[in-house]
């Protein structure tokens, strides 16, 4: 989830507590705990690319990296702070943080709670990385519950928890209908899945409201909307839209899926990165292995000229999420009388 969710759950179980905890300073404490794991996106500052796909939610989102940095936070805290009961405040903050992990595991990057004994991403594929109607229950539950009304924050932690069950069941029914449709197409399954997926929502056109401005009036661009629509923008609110995934031993099917109504539209194919002739030659090298282990459904493109080479892996989980470039590109460049060069996003 993202980093404020965080902190609003670390806020709202503060508000959950039994009466008689210290109000000011649990809040404080599970605040902080829900936030901390995420200081690990200074890999980004630090170098970014290869450092932040390895280290995010790597060490910092672990069992064991929480459970050690609860204790040093607690025992900062209790040296130089006026909160001397160190153990109770070690625990505040290891609630918080594991909070932190149960919310990103909800979610499809990927999350090493078993660093550093396996580096294994583990996720549960249930909501968007941000989701409006889960953090608006949250902001509600924090809302409703001032004035110490302990069991509306309770009740608000439980309607949270039922969300994430509707989101559970939508999954299993969208993994569901990928596998079926695609058996009946004759395609083999050699595994489905379905990923959350934002879904797109069509803003009205000014111009129905009569109070268009020149430049909104003025004539469409090229594969613009037709006349009379607005523009299409994704909403990150409800499990309601997923992309489903088929792996057939040779290459990966994307789909969009509508547990629903059960429509299922097939979007994209692409063999599996791994398989492709330009991937195997640069295997070994650490960029392509980082990818490689962080991508779930890899994929690459191949792009030759006057004996210059470049593959783009991407990774088709974050296809027709956005409505651009896929985000964690690798490129890698051959170049005759040079090593293959790795660039990550932008650079």
């Amino acid at each position: 989830m993202d980093t404020v969710t965080h902190g609003l759950t670390g806020w709202l179980m503060a508000r959950a507590l039994p009466e008689g905890w210290s109000r000011r300073e649990a809040t404080a404490a599970v605040t902080l705990g829900a936030v901390l794991p995420d200081a690990d996106h200074i890999a980004t500052l630090a170098g970014g690319g290869e450092l932040y796909v390895r280290f995010h939610r790597g060490f910092s989102h672990s069992l064991l990296g929480v459970t050690l940095s609860s204790l040093v936070v607690a025992l900062l805290f209790a040296r130089f702070g006026k909160w001397k009961d160190w153990k109770r405040l070690s625990l505040l903050v290891l609630l918080g943080q594991l909070s932190h992990l149960a919310l990103d595991l909800l979610n499809a990057y990927g999350t090493q709670i078993l660093q550093p004994f396996s580096d294994i991403r583990l996720s549960m594929d249930l909501l968007f990385v941000v989701d409006l109607v889960f953090t608006g229950i949250i902001v509600a539950g924090i809302t409703l519950s001032r004035g110490g009304r302990v069991y509306r924050a309770r009740v608000a932690l439980a309607v949270l928890t039922g969300y994430v069950g509707v989101a559970a069941l939508l999954h299993a029914r969208a993994v569901e209908i990928v596998r079926d449709v695609a058996v009946r197409s004759g395609v083999q399954v050699l595994s489905a899945q379905a990923l959350p997926r934002l879904p797109m929502v069509e803003l009205p056109a000014l111009d129905r409201f009569g109070f268009a401005s020149p430049a909104v009036a003025a004539p469409r661009s090229e594969g613009a909307l037709e006349e009379g629509r607005g523009r299409v923008v994704p909403l990150p609110a409800g499990p309601f839209a997923w992309n489903g995934f088929v792996d057939d031993g040779r290459t990966y099917l994307r789909a969009e899926v509508d547990p629903l109504s059960g429509a299922l539209t097939w979007r994209a194919r692409e063999l599996r990165g791994p398989d492709v002739p330009e991937v195997r030659a640069l295997r070994g090298m650490a960029d392509v292995e980082t990818y490689l282990w962080f991508a779930r459904f890899p994929a690459a493109r191949v792009a030759s000229d006057h004996g210059r080479t470049e593959v783009t892996f991407y990774d088709m989980r974050y296809g027709g999420m956005l409505g651009r470039r896929p985000p964690f590109e690798l490129r890698v460049i051959e170049s005759p009388g040079a090593p293959p060069r790795a660039r990550w996003g932008e650079e």
